[in-house]
């Protein structure tokens, strides 16, 4: 039996009719089929899932490979940094022998140091029998005997006259060094004072480092001063007395010629009888004096007017002569102007009793003038007589007159 009629069930315990059961199984077909299709698609993808599987499993595998190689390299680097470290220790150890060597250098630089002392002894005994070393060996003994030794000096250079210059370490002269044979006093009342003076003839007195007073009553004073002649002079360094006698005084002065005086530095007085005043001054003609140099002259200042006719004049009397020779000038120059004027002024020819002016003009080195003639003849025609008058533009004036007289 049917029963019909039946509405949709809504409450869970209505019944349900035809209708809700169809479209339950038209769904429920309908959620198969996707199911079903879903498993086909699940199914698919475990595949993909199995092969990005065995995918990952060879990604591993390589990763633990690549992992041994690191290994591998790691453990590599690592003997190696310990080899370096060992040869760091070998260096070091053979950093420490230098050093152990340098103390050894040090002690035997400390042992030859200790035998410069001895230098002294050995340099003497090597110039004995050489002259050109002999002031090397005066200043060896002379170092001894002040209880020092030559290790502690410094020798200077040769100054080319067999001496020498005696430095100390810091290159300072040593002024307590003076060697009694290179200094040589043996002059009767000579002196001699300084390294290695020479002080060699009776009156002779030399003063200073290798200074020289090698003639009679000689004077040579500063470091390498000479005196050469008798009674020369030499003062300051390296100043040159070697004329007969000569006076030489100041830094590299020269009196070379005799009786010859030279005063300044550079000074040179090579003349006999010559005198060289001033630094540079060169006075190299006999019997002259000289301020100056080619070039370099000077003027002498503050002088007299001159009396006696050797006198020397000054400006203020050449000037008084320069004017007076100027005004003779100009009257010379004024008077030949005036001259000139009167000749040229011109008269005409004159017969008995007739009378003539005539004007001139004249003109001298710049100076100027103007003429005025007059002349006049006799009746008789046997005289005649005339003047004239000029001037210049100096203010000159000049007159003339004349007279003439004719008979057969």
């Amino acid at each position: 039996m049917t029963l019909t009629n039946v509405a949709a069930g809504v409450k869970p315990t209505d019944a349900v009719n035809f209708s809700q059961l169809s479209s339950l199984s038209t769904s429920t077909s309908s959620g198969l089929s996707t199911a079903t299709s879903g498993i086909a698609s699940l199914s698919t993808g475990l595949s993909t899932t199995n092969s990005n599987v065995t995918s990952l499993s060879t990604g591993l595998s390589n990763t633990n490979s690549n992992m041994s190689s690191l290994s591998t390299a790691t453990s590599t680097g690592f003997s190696t940094a310990a080899s370096g470290i060992s040869s760091l220790s070998t260096g070091l150890s053979s950093t420490n022998s230098n050093v152990a060597s340098l103390s050894t250098g040090l002690l035997s630089l400390s042992t030859g140091l200790s035998q410069i002392g001895s230098l002294s002894t050995g340099l003497v005994a090597a110039v004995a029998g050489n002259a050109a070393l002999k002031p090397l060996a005066d200043a060896s003994n002379a170092a001894a005997a002040n209880g020092a030794m030559l290790g502690g000096t410094i020798m200077g250079g040769s100054n080319g006259d067999g001496t020498v210059q005696t430095l100390g370490t810091s290159g300072a002269v040593v002024k307590t060094v003076t060697p009694s044979t290179c200094t040589t006093v043996s002059g009767i009342d000579a002196t001699g004072t300084g390294l290695c003076a020479q002080a060699t003839k009776d009156g002779a007195t030399a003063l200073g480092s290798n200074a020289q007073a090698t003639a009679t009553n000689t004077t040579a004073v500063g470091f390498r001063a000479l005196a050469s002649s008798a009674g020369a002079v030499a003062l300051g360094y390296n100043a040159q007395a070697t004329g007969d006698p000569t006076v030489a005084i100041g830094y590299n002065s020269l009196a070379a010629g005799n009786n010859s005086v030279a005063m300044g530095a550079g000074a040179q007085a090579t003349g006999t009888n010559s005198v060289a005043l001033g630094a540079g001054s060169v006075a190299d003609q006999d019997n002259t004096v000289s301020v100056g140099a080619p070039g370099s002259e000077r003027r002498i200042t503050n002088v007299a007017a001159g009396v006696n006719p050797t006198d020397a004049v000054n400006v203020s009397q050449l000037t008084n002569v320069q004017n007076q020779v100027g005004n003779v000038q100009r009257i010379a120059y004024s008077g030949i102007a005036m001259s000139m004027a009167m000749s040229g002024a011109v008269m005409p020819t004159l017969e008995a009793g007739d009378k003539g002016v005539g004007v001139g003009l004249g003109s001298y080195q710049g100076y100027s003038s103007v003429a005025l003639q007059f002349k006049a003849v006799s009746k008789s025609g046997n005289s005649a007589w005339g003047g004239g008058i000029s001037t210049t533009t100096s203010g000159g004036v000049g007159v003339n007159v004349g007279f003439g007289f004719k008979w057969k």
